[in-house]
């Protein structure tokens, strides 16, 4: 057992940051499937025994990397400011920027091909748009629709996902641009002035 000395906190959280930034990195170059301990050590630019260290094995870092990509996905999307109109912030989902980076986006992707094959990660991020994204988009749209049925909420909300994640898996095989924005963000707005169309 190790002790650190007074004064000098463990580096144990830092060099697990490190690391599972550095597996984004090689995910988004080489794809979840062809990641690589000494790849992610390298990217790093840490030995591959300290990523066994911390992780004792690939599947060990693929998994805290799942869960930590998850969980940081499902903040970045909840990211709410209050004094920005609920129409703007909409319209920002389809524009650059929507994604931190491309990477990330790229990483997404990947978490979504292997959810297609592992259960564990199709269960997580089941949770993560039934529980969390959904719920809190349809809320918002409640405030702003507030003459909305829960049924007209619930179907906005439901084609404002779907139209977001075709938009950016389009993106990624090329299908992009400012025509294309603009299109996205038209049909976004065809889907709000439905809620105000059937309002009594």
């Amino acid at each position: 057992m190790t002790v650190n000395k007074v004064g000098r906190p463990s580096k144990a959280r830092e060099r697990i940051a490190e690391i599972l930034r550095a597996t984004a990195t090689v995910v988004a170059r080489d794809g979840l499937a062809n990641t690589t301990l000494s790849q992610v050590a390298a990217a790093a630019g840490m030995q591959r025994t300290l990523v066994l260290h911390y992780f004792g094995s690939r599947d060990s870092l693929i998994q805290a990397f799942v869960d930590e990509a998850v969980a940081a996905y499902g903040t970045a999307m909840l990211r709410v400011d209050n004094d920005e109109k609920l129409l703007r912030r909409i319209h920002t989902m389809f524009a650059p920027g929507a994604y931190h980076s491309r990477e990330d986006l790229v990483v997404w992707s990947e978490l979504v091909a292997l959810g297609a094959r592992d259960p564990h990660v199709r269960q997580r991020l089941h949770a993560l748009w039934a529980r969390r994204w959904l719920p809190e988009l349809e809320q918002q749209l409640a405030d702003q629709y507030p003459s909305a049925s829960p049924d007209e909420i619930s179907s906005a909300a439901y084609g404002l996902a779907c139209l977001f994640e075709a938009h950016w898996a389009f993106h990624l095989q090329g299908i992009t641009g400012p025509d294309r924005q603009r299109q996205a963000q038209h049909s976004a707005q065809a889907i709000l002035d439905s809620l105000t169309t059937t309002a009594p």
